[in-house]
């Protein structure tokens, strides 16, 4: 056997290198941030809203959000409700890599402005990486308009599948 036909056995030659080998397990990108939002979010469902005058929002925001999240048999633990307006939100990547979103309600925000690279009409339904979007008028716009309900309630019923 030549020394140019050495073979070592690969804990040996981890233990030699240690220091300059590449590392052999996957690493993400550190979230540095902790986003202060509402909810438990055992659903993965993420709602974010654009009011800077409340810490997240406006009680009467948060009475009529609570009444749509009962008709959809949701409640507040199953989503995280996080006001754009009130934090620095690194990127959407971010946002959504922390919470694990798989539904992210956008109220009164449009598409770019929360720093997707798409753009959709509200009350449309889009998929986009993994995750489906909504993005649709404020709340306190909702609530006062009986048609903007009716188009939101139907594209909750396709999201949610409710019968």
């Amino acid at each position: 056997m030549s020394l140019n036909n050495v073979q070592l056995p690969p804990h040996l030659v981890a233990d030699l290198y240690k220091n300059s080998l590449v590392e052999t397990h996957a690493t993400d990108v550190p979230v540095s941030a902790d986003f202060r939002h509402l909810g438990s979010n055992h659903q993965n469902i993420l709602i974010v809203v654009n009011d800077p005058s409340v810490a997240f929002m406006a009680d009467d925001d948060l009475n009529f959000l609570t009444n749509i999240l009962n008709a959809c048999k949701l409640s507040l633990a199953d989503v995280a409700v996080v006001n754009q307006a009130t934090q620095t939100l690194p990127d959407y990547h971010s946002l959504i890599g922390y919470f694990e979103s798989k539904v992210i309600l956008l109220f009164g925000i449009e598409p770019p402005a929360f720093g997707l690279p798409i753009q959709f009409p509200s009350f449309q339904i889009q998929k986009f990486e993994g995750q489906t979007y909504l993005a649709v008028p404020t709340l306190s716009n909702l609530a006062g308009d009986k048609a903007l309900k009716g188009k939101l309630w139907n594209c909750l019923k396709t999201i949610f599948f409710i019968a």
